[in-house]
Parts: structure tokens; sequence; C-alpha cells
């Protein structure tokens, strides 16, 4: 298994399981969990972020033994959905934050500059002539505008590497290229929520398929870029909480 955890809030409380996204990490969910962490129990997985999205989910999936809500963000929506597909038994709800649909809809990945970061010797010296302050300008698309990138977004990008960044980067589009997340979506038993922010630069708006899915609810997040968990934490916060309420047994 590659994939670890942060552990917090209730071990006697609903268990929720948050995956980040590309370039990430487990801190992506800072303001969040003291939102949740006093009425579930929260499992915050930190992903080696292979070649491949169904190994992530598999790595994710050893760290629960009962039915979880899962909550992915971005990549991580993609991770969710293959955790689902894979492991139903184990997925009691999915919310999906800011999941790229299709290649195509991967917005930033198609410009000049992360494509040149893919080539074998321009991306390295790229890579490693880039100061804190070029990556954090390269972060920018991950948020609304005039949004501030953090310290840590800029932290975790440098120690996951290029190397890590370009492989999946890669298992994106071969997840997506095979089937896309509506074609994907549409066979799961359990309730979905989509959610997408107004302002994403980073994927395209959702396509109009997804209205169209049997017991998933897609939703914008007006003034939100592509990081909802950083930009608005109060908003998904109340979605899972919700989302709990929602599932939770009549006695």
């Amino acid at each position: 298994m590659s994939a670890g955890a942060m552990i917090a809030g209730n071990p006697a409380a609903p268990s929720i399981m948050l995956i980040h996204g590309l370039g990430g990490s487990y801190r992506v969910w800072d303001r969040v969990v003291p939102l949740l962490e006093a009425s579930m129990n929260i499992v915050a997985v930190q992903l080696e972020s292979t070649e491949s999205i169904e190994f992530d989910a598999d790595d994710a999936a050893a760290l629960i033994d009962s039915p979880t809500l899962i909550v992915g963000h971005s990549r991580g929506g993609l991770v969710a959905t293959a955790l689902a597909e894979r492991h139903p038994d184990l997925v009691s709800e999915l919310i999906l934050l800011c999941p790229p649909w299709s290649p195509a809809s991967r917005l930033s990945a198609r410009r000049p500059l992360e494509r040149a970061l893919a080539l074998p010797v321009i991306g390295h010296l790229m890579w490693a002539l880039a100061s804190d302050e070029r990556q954090r300008a390269a972060q920018a698309t991950s948020f609304a505008p005039d949004t501030a990138v953090p310290d840590r977004f800029v932290a975790d990008l440098r120690s996951r590497g290029r190397r890590n960044l370009i492989r999946s980067t890669h298992a994106i589009d071969t997840y997506l290229g095979t089937r896309t997340l509506a074609d994907r979506l549409q066979n799961l038993p359990m309730r979905i929520e989509l959610v997408f922010g107004e302002l994403d630069a980073r994927v395209a708006a959702p396509a109009a398929e997804f209205a169209l899915l049997h017991d998933t609810h897609p939703t914008i997040l007006p003034g939100v870029g592509h990081t909802p968990p950083w930009e608005a934490p109060d908003a998904v916060a109340d979605l899972i909480t919700r989302s709990l309420r929602s599932t939770a047994p009549a006695y």
C-alpha cells in the first residue's frame, strides 16, 4: 500500500474519507476538518499518486473497512469514483469537487506551459529553475482570481516532484480516455454530489449529461475557483454534513 492518512475527529461518529487532488496533499482539507471533526471520524488520505487512478483507489480503499462517505477533490474525485467502481460495498455516497470529466475538460493541462513541463529536457529545466514565486504563479489557476496561493500548496507541489506530477496527470487522461466521468457515474448505485466552482480555470463547466444522471446532483459554487476545500470550506463542510444526514439510517 502506498497511501497514508491523517485521522481526526470522533472515532465513534460516522466516517468520511477526504481525497486530495493532483500535486497536493491532505492539507487541502485543513480549513474543512475543524468544521467537521467534532461530529465525524475523518480519514484524510495522503496518496502517492501512481500511474493508475485504479491503483490509487485500491490504496485508499485499504484504509477503510465499512461504508463511508467519500469526498474527492479534482483528481481525487476520479480516485473516489474508481473506489466506488471497484469497492462499491465501501462507499455510502460520493461527493466530487471540481473533477475533470473528460480529457478535453482539463483546460490548464492543454496550455503550453503545462505541456512543456512534460517534455524530457525542457520540462526538467523548467522545474529545476522555477523559484517558489514562479511555482506560486503557476498555481494561480487553481483558485479564483485575486486569491492568494497559500505557501503550503507551493511546498506540496514542490515536494511531489515533476516526475510524480507528470505520471499523475497522465493517469487522469488514461482513466477519462477509457470512459468519461458521466459514463462511469451512470452505473454506480450510490447517491452522488457533483460540485464545481463558478470561476474554475482548470476544469471546464460540467457537461449537460450530468444533469440527466440518476441520483446525481450538480451544484455550482458562485465566486469559487478550482479549490472549494480552501476557498469555500463552510460550503463544503455543510454539503458533507447534509449528505451524512440524508443517508443516516432511520430508527
